[in-house]
């Protein structure tokens, strides 16, 4: 049921999260283009009327059918994972709490992060490119095969790896902690308190790991935006050469704005489904 019900949220929340996400995604990514210069960054609101320029409101929603799909087996095998692992460290007898959801979580993100990097990669490649370039998930996928071969398309593998192992166990540790507080001192009801440990959990999860983030989708982006392809070290040197530290929180702002409602949604649908289908 953990699988079912995960499947069902993360649709859901891909859909009400896929335009600030594309926003996100072309921020990381827009500086590709300006390498070796200090031009200014454009803000979150020139890029999204760039992107609307491009293709109206339809063009924020460039690249969602495979994240669609995507997110869904994302989420199935996340709460899938999560649930499980924490019934095995609750047979040996972990106590309940923070360290448990973390540990949980930790294995959910290691699990989908190897499922996924793939389908991560051609998001990426679809937002950050124009309409037209690219029609769609196989000319991606064969393109990056062509150009890098079967392993291309594990592009950015390990900085994701590395991210989402540390963004999921913040995510469930958040969570535990959230809901407990939002009905022990607020007395919240049941779905008022998963609403804003849901929120919680996905503003925890991208603060903990967006670094990372956002040098694995430099080196997605830069497969299809051609130019020398350099490693996660590289892409870390050269995003402080052109920004400072602050280069590496690029784009947050939309990410977390994107993050509270896409996870409240998320737990949400998850919780009810998990209650009205058992």
């Amino acid at each position: 049921m953990d699988f079912v019900a995960g499947s069902i949220a993360g649709a859901t929340g891909q859909l009400v999260g896929h335009p600030l996400d594309s926003i996100k995604t072309r921020l990381q990514s827009e500086s590709l283009l300006a390498r070796g210069t200090n031009t200014a960054s454009t803000s979150a609101y020139k890029c999204a009327r760039n992107i609307y320029n491009e293709g109206g409101l339809r063009a924020f929603f460039r690249g969602l059918s495979l994240p669609l799909c995507s997110k869904s087996f994302e989420q199935c095998v996340a709460f899938g994972i999560q649930s499980a692992v924490d019934q095995l460290l609750e047979g040996m007898d972990v106590k309940e709490g923070t360290l448990r959801s973390g540990l949980s979580g930790m294995a959910a993100g290691s699990t989908t992060s190897l499922l996924l990097t793939p389908i991560y990669l051609v998001k990426v490649q679809l937002q950050v490119t124009p309409k037209g370039s690219l029609s769609g998930p196989i000319p991606v996928i064969k393109r990056t095969i062509n150009k890098l071969g079967f392993f291309g398309l594990y592009t950015g593998a390990v900085p994701i790896f590395i991210g989402t192992s540390i963004g999921y166990g913040c995510r469930f540790m958040a969570y535990d902690k959230a809901t407990h507080v939002a009905e022990q001192s607020f007395g919240f009801g049941r779905i008022g308190s998963v609403i804003v440990g849901g929120g919680m959990a996905g503003m925890a999860t991208w603060a903990s790991h967006y670094p990372l983030d956002l040098v694995s989708s430099r080196m997605e982006a830069s497969v299809a935006l051609g130019g020398q392809q350099l490693t996660m070290t590289q892409h870390i040197k050269e995003i402080y050469a052109q920004s400072g530290v602050k280069g590496y929180f690029r784009g947050i702002g939309p990410c977390l704005l994107r993050a509270f409602p896409v996870n409240a949604t998320i737990f949400l649908t998850y919780d009810l489904c998990k209650t009205n289908l058992t």
